[in-house]
């Protein structure tokens, strides 16, 4: 089934090709697409593990848009033809009409919580960037042109699940979805958690990363707030 949605905002439908274009670079060639009530709410996958033995941390984007009319479904469809159906309904001035739903993908169940979070001290975009930019170098040092697929996961993972600066729960992976996404366009990010999840807040959009324990002993060591 097929669903075609009205966006309130006149912006909406830029900004949406906006984030899906930067998604597809880094992303596994699918968004979950979530709409209730008033609300559609659009997922990509950054950093998925690969098994239980897997140290990468799930990180996630999000962007949430307003609707026009009420709808309810929960969804997973191709980036490219989600791009596409955007970038038409912008040339023709029409609604959005979401293609045909993919395969499921590992992370289509993975659903942050939507009740509970709790502020923390908030983090700064260029700490976010700096660790991001450092990750990406890190990444190419350690990677040859040639290995296997264990070596390069088992790289990123070190990489990616290492804490930024100041920050030991936040792990670099966050700062390069932040960065990756256009989410440091101002000059902090809010940090919330509610059990083993961490959100980082920003004006264009959402970092959701799932850690594999509980955060309840969340130490406060800087931030920006």
């Amino acid at each position: 089934m097929t669903h075609t949605l009205r966006l309130t905002n006149l912006h909406a439908l830029p900004d949406l090709a906006s984030f899906l274009g930067r998604a597809r670079r880094i992303n596994d060639g699918a968004t979950r697409v979530i709409a209730t009530d008033r609300f559609l709410q659009v997922y990509v996958g950054v950093f998925l593990p690969r098994g239980l033995l897997d140290a990468t941390p799930t990180v996630l984007g999000l962007r949430v848009f307003e609707l026009a009319e009420p709808a309810n479904f929960d969804e997973v469809v191709p980036l490219e033809a989600f791009i596409s159906r955007v970038e038409r309904a912008q040339v023709e001035g029409n609604d959005l009409r979401l293609p045909s739903p993919s395969p499921s993908i590992t992370w289509s169940a993975i659903t942050p919580p939507r009740d509970g979070w709790q502020r923390k001290l908030g983090v700064s975009a260029d700490t976010l960037r700096m660790s991001a930019e450092e990750g990406v170098v890190r990444v190419k040092e350690a990677i040859p042109d040639s290995v296997g697929e264990a070596i390069v996961q088992k790289v990123r993972a070190e990489v990616w699940g290492a804490p930024i600066a100041g920050k030991k729960r936040i792990p670099a992976g966050a700062g390069f979805a932040a960065d990756a996404l256009g989410f440091l366009t101002e000059r902090s990010l809010s940090v919330h958690t509610v059990g083993n999840w961490i959100r980082l807040s920003a004006k264009h959009g959402y970092v959701l990363v799932k850690t594999g324990v509980p955060l309840d002993d969340w130490d406060e060591e800087s931030g920006d707030d």
